[in-house]
């Protein structure tokens, strides 16, 4: 396993890539509503395949939770302090920042549907529209307090077959209409976890199971690499047969697993790439700051880029702009005092013998922190 002072390579890689995946979910949605709300093929297809990199980020949320409480145990004033500090303030800090922001662009005012509502759509984070995730993590932080009952492999074998029956049914038969007032709301926002709870059940399942799931990936990587297209070609069907698809869609029960063990057992070879190693890993460190101010780079860019841009031809040109805009944007961030309170970022610097790895946080904090 590449693995240094507690740092696991194939993890950091992994959410490296689902955080340009969501990137290139929200620069496909961009040109869609420069082209008049219409896809064409390739942006329809790079939209709906980059769907993979939110219930990604889900997984390694619960993972890196899981496997530092797997191998240090659990304190829960320690939980609770970094949770608050390296979540909840970012958190805090950007939905006001997004309300406030389109208060002034858009004269969006956020209390004329009500103080009640106007709470529960910020408590889901639909203060803008990334948010949301957030909320979803905060839900699980609740759930894991529950969690800490299960600490064997046998349990969380079983958690993970509750977590599908749970997951399927909510997306599927679950009834959130029937339901009035602000229970209502609230059973029906795309930030409930139960819709979610599959994926960061697996995360968890992923760190109990680490060393033989880590093993077999390494070994069997060409087959999970031939399951990988597969799961492309049938994503393909899948939007085009039933259009538009969400991230937590059921069959990515199947998908992200999939997804997962292809790029944990391909981590020594990105490893032995010199560039690519280094750019995931810088990625992978920025992977919340950029989360959380790219779709303010996204919104400047379409309110002053010219129309030539939006040709499909231009799509890479735009993802490296608001790529680069969002780590500019995000060193900007760092010269302001109290920055730690905006974008939590790690400051590990570890001591590997190869330079190409960087600075490879071990991160507890959902997707992105560390402890």
């Amino acid at each position: 396993m590449s693995k240094t002072r507690g740092h696991i390579t194939e993890i950091h890689f992994l959410r490296a890539i689902a955080c340009l995946l969501v990137l290139l979910v929200h620069v496909s949605g961009s040109f869609y509503y420069e082209h008049g709300e219409q896809y064409n093929e390739f942006t329809l297809f790079v939209n709906q395949i980059s769907r993979f990199g939110t219930p990604m980020f889900a997984l390694i949320s619960a993972f890196l939770l899981c496997y530092q409480t797997k191998m240090k145990g659990f304190n829960l004033n320690r939980f609770i302090s970094s949770r608050f500090t390296k979540i909840g303030l970012p958190f805090l800090f950007w939905s006001v920042f997004y309300l406030v922001f389109m208060y002034f662009v858009q004269d969006s005012n956020p209390l004329e549907t009500g103080k009640r509502l106007f709470l529960v759509n910020f408590a889901f984070g639909n203060s803008f529209y990334h948010l949301y995730f957030m909320s979803i993590v905060f839900q699980f932080y609740l759930l894991f307090l529950v969690l800490q009952l299960f600490r064997s492999k046998k349990s969380w074998t079983f958690l993970l077959i509750i977590s599908i029956i749970i997951n399927v049914y909510f997306l599927h038969s679950f009834q959130p209409g029937q339901y009035e007032g602000i229970i209502g709301v609230i059973l029906s926002q795309r930030a409930f976890l139960p819709n979610w709870i599959f994926f960061f059940i697996f995360g968890g399942f992923l760190a109990y199971f680490w060393d033989p799931l880590l093993d077999a990936a390494k070994k069997y990587s060409l087959y999970s690499g031939i399951a990988v297209l597969l799961v492309v070609l049938a994503a393909v069907w899948e939007y085009k047969v039933m259009g538009s698809i969400d991230s937590n869609r059921s069959s990515n029960i199947i998908n992200i697993p999939l997804i997962t063990i292809f790029i944990i057992g391909i981590g020594d070879r990105i490893n032995q790439n010199k560039w690519i190693s280094r750019f995931l890993t810088q990625i992978g460190t920025l992977s919340m700051a950029i989360y959380l101010v790219h779709p303010f780079v996204l919104y400047c860019f379409q309110a002053f880029a010219p129309k030539l841009v939006w040709h499909t031809a231009a799509f890479p040109i735009v993802f490296v702009i608001i790529l680069l805009g969002s780590i500019g944007m995000i060193k900007v961030i760092q010269a302001v005092p109290w920055n730690h309170y905006v974008l939590t970022i790690p400051k590990v610097k570890i001591t590997n013998q190869k330079k190409m790895v960087g600075n490879i946080p071990f991160d507890v904090n959902s997707t992105f922190q560390k402890s």
